[in-house]
């Protein structure tokens, strides 16, 4: 009877530790149908309710050298849909960036942009198991598949004289298994623990993506609802690659308290209860301001079409996010890391005679409000201005200079303090 009695006990335990790792692991890939009020998906598929799985396969990926410094990879993972519509209208593509230690956010992106995502990841040799893992969620992922395409970079090792051919076998996991660890993985991922080379990533997003048409954002911002959608149409009038015209993108940041605004209904709202203001207000607002905030409100709420309003060109503090043409000017991706990084490329633009309009009913925010540099972000800054930035900024104005002589005037010194 005792024999039976702890044989019944032990099944009952075995039981709910079962139990229990089934509840621990069925969070995992988010629908696309629905939010958290934080601004990011709350519906999983689980262990029980699996997405439709993509083909299983090995990769090998053979990477090419960039400034005898880097060795690139592009289109490791491709999008299987084009977002090509009857309209005949170019899709416009988020452009973004990230380390390894990023990968929970890289996930949410397929369902806060509604449309193609072309992504660089920076690794190294500690964390090269996110690309397995990106290789696993690509596969098992539907919106995942549908919209990301994924190139990633790594810097050199001082003994290598070339390239090296990146091979990932195939995965012996079907994709109900995958999720039920998912978690335990990417909690596995480490990031790269190296000076993040931000220009030179956005560079690689921007060269991978599928479509001209990109949107350079980074991977921490959230953008407002049917943002693809809603600046198609008026992206394809105002950028063509020749008309030297590119669109600026209102950029803001809520408390951590409050709800991440998606529309601009909401972000006015938002706004006047001071939860939500422009980036960066505190930390850097000559970074991010744009002049006609009311204005852009007022035009947005009373409108249901898109429109812009070009606005001038303040001075080299200047970092506005942009969407333009895949022949527009690059960001200088020797540029240390952490300083005037992309200020880079909006003076670039100025000088080289374009114009910023920037739109209605779309733009981004960040979860957090700036008050302070992070001591590892003061750390690195100190670091790159001492070794770095006098050198990179004397090549970047000589640069400008010869490549654009007669737009000084109008576009003011650059400076890299």
């Amino acid at each position: 009877m005792v024999s039976l009695q702890k044989s019944i006990g032990l099944l009952l335990l075995s039981a709910i530790i079962g139990l229990v790792f089934l509840i621990q692991h069925r969070k995992s890939y988010t629908s696309s149908d629905a939010l958290l009020e934080n601004g990011y998906p709350n519906k999983y598929y689980t262990i029980e309710n699996p997405a439709e799985e993509g083909e299983r396969r090995s990769y090998s990926i053979q990477t090419e050298m960039h400034a005898d410094q880097y060795c690139i990879a592009y289109k490791f993972l491709e999008a299987t849909e084009s977002f090509r519509e009857a309209d005949g209208l170019e899709p416009v593509t988020l452009a973004t960036h990230a380390t390894a230690d990023m990968i929970e956010t890289v996930e949410n992106m397929t369902f806060l942009w509604d449309g193609p995502i072309s992504i660089g990841i920076f690794v190294d040799y500690h964390s090269y198991n996110v690309l397995e893992y990106l290789a696993e969620v690509h596969r098992c992922d539907v919106s995942f598949r549908r919209k990301m395409n994924v190139h990633f970079a790594f810097r050199r090792s001082p003994f290598q004289t070339e390239c090296p051919l990146i091979e990932i076998p195939q995965s012996n996991r079907s994709c109900q298994e995958f999720f039920a660890t998912h978690t335990e993985l990417r909690n596995a991922i480490v990031g790269p623990f190296q000076l993040y080379p931000s220009n030179l990533m956005r560079n690689i997003a921007r060269k991978g993506a599928q479509t001209d048409l990109q949107f350079i954002m980074d991977g921490d911002m959230v953008p407002s609802e049917g943002f693809a959608t809603k600046i198609k149409r008026i992206a394809n009038e105002v950028i063509d690659g020749k008309n030297k015209r590119v669109l600026a993108i209102r950029r803001f940041e809520t408390s951590d308290t409050a709800e991440i605004p998606r529309d601009h209904l909401k972000l006015l709202k938002s706004k006047k209860l001071h939860k939500t203001f422009e980036f960066h207000h505190r930390y850097f607002p000559e970074g991010h301001h744009i002049d006609g905030l009311d204005d852009w409100f007022r035009t947005s709420i009373h409108s249901g079409v898109v429109t812009t309003k070009e606005v001038a060109y303040p001075g080299y503090l200047w970092e506005v996010q942009t969407i333009l043409h895949r022949n527009d000017p690059y960001n200088a991706d020797y540029f240390p890391s952490r300083i005037k990084v992309m200020h880079s490329l909006v003076y670039a633009l100025c000088r080289a005679g374009y114009t910023f309009h920037v739109p209605t009913h779309v733009f981004d925010s960040h979860r957090g409000i700036k008050h302070t540099n992070t001591i590892y972000s003061k750390a690195t800054i100190a670091h790159q201005e001492a070794y770095a930035m006098k050198e990179a900024g004397d090549r970047y104005i000589k640069e400008m200079d010869d490549l654009y002589p007669h737009t000084l005037s109008q576009c003011g010194e650059f400076s890299m303090i």
